[in-house]
């Protein structure tokens, strides 16, 4: 028996059964959440045993970095299991992990967030967009922290190169679309642009003989480009990973010179070849598919709400961020290998960062405090996040087009007893009719959300549970309403920022 018709019932009649639901969890206290025993995972029979997948189920910015931390803990600490292979498999610089390490918050960019764990491997694949220059102060600043990470960190040298050239490009686009914002200024969606158009370059072309003749002639088309928009490449200011870390703010950098742009990836170059860490990832897939011993989790950046087709078009990412994008990501991996395909959203609220405006936008005192509560800021670039109530509809639609299996639920912690929180149940349009959610921003201004009210709990007697058993009952309740709503098992929960602050949930008969 598996869930799938269950959760095509909820995802196609989301209006049906919602004061049922109420009832028989809030006012009868029937509360089921985790996996049910009765159902089997339906991949189960060919998956490749000591495999999971992390994704992001709702807007991004869900907390995937503190479930792949705890799932890889998990991992290790089953019988026969000599490591995990951590592999980012899409994404760039353009998005964030914040992880707590040895009460030190770390937030990852490039490098996967298993770096921080002793027994593992970990791989930036060739799904990704790879800006050597960040990428070498990343490794510095983590090996400041959790020393060397020398054989155990690869790079892919079929990923796609990303450069400053790219950075100016993303930024003359608004110039020429007449947009003030757009993008994170990384640069990441013209390197997927050219992996496409052909114009753009792989790791394997910057570690050839000839990469400066290469990118020195597109710096030198680039130059005469940007000067029919009245604008000088070697002037162009564009993020500095480095200064930015050290600041702890948003700080930038010219350009410059073709000289100076390609001294600066000569530099970068001679370090990652010293490290010996550029490889042919596709033949250690093959090593570590037939050897079980090793663990292998995928890590997701973004999620399916920015998927470059299936989210809220037109603010978007470029890369493939549902399961599938393993496949493409790798190329050797394929989503039915993998053994747990988890999701993972923010519990009492949703988080958004970019231009959209979503039909469950909460401007009220309840969001003012979730944001300061939470610290609901860009890791990337520092924006303020819009903040959201959660959305049934969404993360439903999220859930079946995403490919995931199972649901990780983040930030229980923030919620009050005195401040009850809205849920969105279903959508109708201005007339009352029931309509679906749909992909992009175009479409969804025109819904009208439909709410039900919820208690809220105490948030700080979610940080002291130590099981699933001890969490108040309102936040038992609430995941089981969630859980019920979707028809997707919820399988763990973290109750607090610190490692510790996570809590598997058993299955149930």
């Amino acid at each position: 028996k598996f869930l799938s018709d269950l959760q095509e019932y909820r995802f196609n009649h989301p209006e049906r059964d919602v004061h049922k639901d109420f009832r028989d969890i809030y006012k009868k206290n029937h509360i089921a959440v985790g996996w049910p025993k009765k159902y089997s995972k339906i991949f189960a029979h060919v998956a490749r045993p000591n495999t999971g997948s992390i994704t992001g189920a709702a807007l991004g910015d869900e907390g995937k970095g503190r479930i792949i931390d705890n799932k890889i803990g998990a991992l290790l600490s089953k019988p026969r299991t000599k490591c995990v292979v951590v592999i980012r498999f899409q994404g760039g610089n353009n998005s964030g992990h914040t992880i707590q390490v040895k009460n030190t918050t770390m937030a990852l960019h490039q490098i996967p967030c298993g770096i921080m764990y002793k027994k593992t491997i970990c791989i930036i694949d060739r799904g990704m967009a790879v800006n050597p220059v960040d990428l070498v102060d990343e490794i510095q600043l983590v090996e400041r922290i959790v020393g060397s990470v020398r054989k155990k960190l690869f790079l892919s040298r079929d990923a796609i190169l990303n450069t400053d050239l790219d950075r100016a490009e993303e930024l003359v686009n608004r110039k020429k679309q007449g947009n003030a914002s757009g993008g994170t200024g990384r640069g990441v969606a013209p390197s997927y642009a050219h992996h496409y158009d052909r114009l753009g370059f792989h790791i394997s072309d910057y570690m050839g003989g000839d990469w400066e003749v290469k990118i020195g002639v597109q710096y030198d088309r680039y130059a005469k480009e940007f000067m029919l928009y009245g604008v000088k490449l070697k002037d162009i200011e564009v993020p500095d990973f480095a200064k930015t870390k050290r600041m702890k703010k948003e700080q930038k950098r010219k350009i410059g010179t073709r000289k100076e742009f390609l001294h600066r990836l000569a530099a970068a170059r001679k370090i990652l070849l010293g490290r010996q860490m550029i490889k042919n990832t596709y033949v250690m897939h093959q090593k570590m598919y037939q050897d079980t011993s090793q663990a292998v989790l995928f890590e997701g950046a973004q999620s399916l709400g920015l998927h470059p087709w299936l989210g809220t078009i037109p603010d978007i990412t470029a890369s493939d961020t549902s399961v599938y994008g393993i496949q493409t990501g790798t190329a050797f991996w394929k989503a039915t290998d993998i053994e747990e395909r988890i999701g993972v959203f923010k519990v009492p609220y949703t988080s958004s960062v970019g231009v959209r405006r979503m039909p469950t936008h909460a401007e009220d005192d309840w969001s003012k405090r979730v944001r300061e509560e939470a610290h609901e800021y860009g890791t990337t670039t520092g924006r303020p996040r819009d903040i959201l109530y959660p959305d049934i509809p969404l993360l439903a639609y999220n859930c079946r087009m995403s490919g995931v299996e199972m649901l990780a639920g983040t930030h229980l912690d923030v919620a009050w007893a005195s401040m009850p929180i809205k849920v969105c149940t279903h959508y109708t349009d201005k007339k009352g009719n029931m309509i679906p959610y749909q992909p992009g921003l175009v479409y969804l201004k025109d819904v009208v959300p439909h709410f039900i009210e919820l208690p809220g709990w105490d948030g700080i007697a979610v940080r002291r549970a130590k099981s699933f058993r001890g969490l108040p009952d309102n936040a038992k309740k609430f995941l089981a309403f969630i859980q019920a709503r979707l028809a997707v098992p919820i399988v763990a929960v973290t109750t607090g920022p610190g490692r510790e602050n996570y809590l598997e949930i058993p299955s149930y008969s």
